[in-house]
């Protein structure tokens, strides 16, 4: 009775629709500070699955010190148009802007760029008459690749972004990125049941196990430079048969 129950829970844990589901194709960045912040209480389960991130994403901020605000918001734009401009040639990486989400789900996610969109969060500098405004550029991570190859893909881009008149560039540490975290549940799920399953086998026929917390989305932990362990925070009890 009890290994059906944990097999009727999986199952509909695969079918239910969750309340994310409208964010299913989103660009997470996996390791931004307030995700990890609200999901470092979780613990690993047993059943847990490693794999690339999908992209490498830094952020950079783009900033002018010219005296005349006109021309110094002027300059700001001229970047964003020549960065925008010099992406488009470059098919190994892309601009994009990085949102945080306003819940408690801790996640940023990565959307459309625009020079407007960018000049909207337009502010000012930590010094007096300077403006600045950040933007994200991102490289997708091959089999291949580690850690040191991506920084060099990322920060030979910032250094060729265009300067004109006093604009200066720097770029922020590198955070990872994975596409439609969620996709990765019926896998894992699937894996958790059985173990559940072999599990209860192996103590005979007089025990079976019980699951909770499938319900829960996907969390995930950093394991490496560019790789992540993608696990379900689930509970798992062996108990007699009734």
């Amino acid at each position: 009775m009890l290994r059906q129950i944990a097999l009727a829970a999986a199952m509909a844990a695969c079918t239910v629709t969750p309340a994310y589901a409208q964010d299913e194709l989103s660009e997470i960045v996996v390791t931004a500070t307030r995700y990890v912040e609200a999901y470092e209480r979780f613990s690993i389960p047993h059943i847990s699955n490693v794999r690339r991130a999908d992209f490498a994403v830094a952020n950079i901020t783009i900033s002018s010190d010219t005296r005349d605000s006109t021309q110094r918001i002027a300059e700001l734009r001229q970047a964003l148009q020549s960065l925008t401009r010099y992406a488009d040639r470059n098919a190994a990486l892309s601009v994009a802007l990085v949102e945080e989400d306003e819940d408690e789900s801790g996640q940023a996610r990565v959307v459309a760029f625009t020079v407007e969109k960018a000049m909207i969060s337009l502010r000012a500098g930590s010094r007096v008459d300077t403006s600045q405004v950040t933007l994200a550029v991102r490289a997708r991570i091959s089999a291949a690749d580690n850690l040191d190859s991506v920084e060099g893909r990322l920060g030979q881009f910032v250094q060729s972004i265009p300067r004109p008149g006093r604009v200066e560039a720097s770029m922020d540490e590198i955070q990872l990125t994975l596409t439609n975290p969620q996709q990765y549940r019926p896998q894992l799920i699937a894996a958790i049941a059985a173990d559940a399953t072999s599990v209860s086998n192996a103590l005979g026929p007089g025990y079976g196990a019980q699951l909770n917390g499938l319900e829960s989305p996907i969390a995930w932990r950093r394991a490496g430079d560019l790789d992540l362990r993608l696990f379900i925070p689930y509970g798992m009890l062996i108990l007699p048969r009734a």
